[in-house]
């Protein structure tokens, strides 16, 4: 069952698999994301050339390869990533996409326009570490301090 508000596959595999790459703090292989995500690995690997070309992951060839958060994420906000995979959001909000509407005004009231500012905003004030339960902690690799 959908529900009323739509989000993309690519959005959602960037924000899941940043999200894991965050949660873990080390290097991780396409091949191993998708198979915890339980999604395509050739999907995936096309999203997250886009985020490397993009500047928020970093990959390393190899054995040993895979993908680590390119800065920390604490400053990687949840609109960063909408921004690679989808674009800026359009602000076009008639439903029909059209210059002139036969009603002079919104059908739906503006909700369309209301809904898409609040996201944006949501996405733009969330952190990826904020997501993921890693506020300060570095790269994602928590750190334990003993107190006497």
């Amino acid at each position: 069952m959908h529900g009323i508000f739509q989000i993309s596959e690519a959005f959602s595999l960037a924000l899941h698999g940043m999200g894991l790459l965050a949660k873990r703090g080390r290097r991780t292989s396409v091949k191993e994301i998708a198979r915890v995500m339980g999604v395509s690995e050739a999907h995936l690997a096309k999203v997250f050339q886009r985020l490397a070309k993009s500047g928020l992951v970093a990959s390393m060839r190899g054995p040993k390869g895979g993908f680590v958060l390119a800065k920390p994420a604490e400053q990687i906000t949840l609109y960063d990533i909408y921004k690679v995979v989808e674009g800026e959001p359009a602000q076009q909000y008639c439903l029909l996409t059209k210059d002139y509407c036969p009603f002079g005004e919104c059908l739906l009231g503006g909700v369309v326009q209301t809904l898409t500012e609040e996201f944006s905003s949501y996405l733009r004030g969330k952190t990826l570490a904020e997501l993921t339960g890693r506020e300060n902690d570095g790269q994602g690799q928590a750190e334990h301090h003993s107190h006497r």
